[in-house]
């Protein structure tokens, strides 16, 4: 009888501990490695701790942050701000570096970059002073904001305003683009230039005979 009866209570723990080990187990795992002023959850980071969707990374002037997530890693750069999500972080200022072969996206305000295949990839994401952008250093991301969708190949690089609509505001009929370069190499330049001497060549040539001063005293 007291064989059956610890069977049976053991028989109950495994049934009780199952779904959670199971769940820990589709869970996605990151850890974090920090190198000077990094904060988590607003919480300085001493050691290597892991983190869940949700967590908010920032580091300051001198920080760096390292994450291992789930067959990528990433390096946040100094004066970022990064949130954790389920399927990849979202950069909220700063910059990133991340390689990965499990197609791990990137979030930066409405766009979403992924690796556009299997293979190993890295990508550099930056978010500062009104812009985003996107370099492949190796093999190509995608690049998708709502309809809209490109493709940034290895060595490329893509930048967009850091505003809504994806960055992609319609111009109005305002003020003609700045002339590049030096004003007189513009074709405009040039022909008015022509058209001033023409005119001050006919001047000059219907006033030829009345000369400024008498030749007689």
């Amino acid at each position: 009888m007291l064989r059956s009866g610890l069977r049976k209570t053991v028989a109950a723990v495994l049934l009780f501990m199952m779904p959670a080990a199971l769940s820990a187990q589709n869970a996605p795992a990151a850890v974090i490695f920090g190198t000077g002023a990094v904060y988590l959850n607003g919480s300085p980071l001493t050691n290597s701790f892991a983190i869940t969707p949700g967590d908010v990374i920032q580091t300051r002037d001198n920080g760096v942050a390292t994450i291992t997530a789930n067959g990528s890693s990433l390096t946040i750069d100094s004066n970022s701000i990064v949130r954790f999500q389920g399927d990849g972080f979202a950069l909220d200022r700063g910059s990133l570096s991340i390689s990965t072969g499990k197609g791990m996206s990137i979030y930066a305000r409405d766009f979403k970059i992924t690796p556009a295949s299997g293979d190993w990839t890295q990508f550099y994401i930056t978010r500062s002073s009104g812009t985003i952008g996107i370099i492949a250093r190796k093999n190509s991301v995608n690049v998708t904001c709502g309809a809209n969708s490109s493709t940034v190949k290895e060595g490329q690089q893509l930048s967009r305003e850091d505003a809504p609509s994806c960055g992609l505001i319609t111009k109005g009929s305002g003020a003609p683009a700045a002339v590049k370069g030096p004003i007189l190499a513009s074709k405009w330049a040039e022909r008015g230039a022509l058209i001033g001497a023409g005119g001050l060549l006919i001047y000059t040539l219907a006033h030829d005979d009345d000369p400024v001063s008498p030749s007689d005293p």
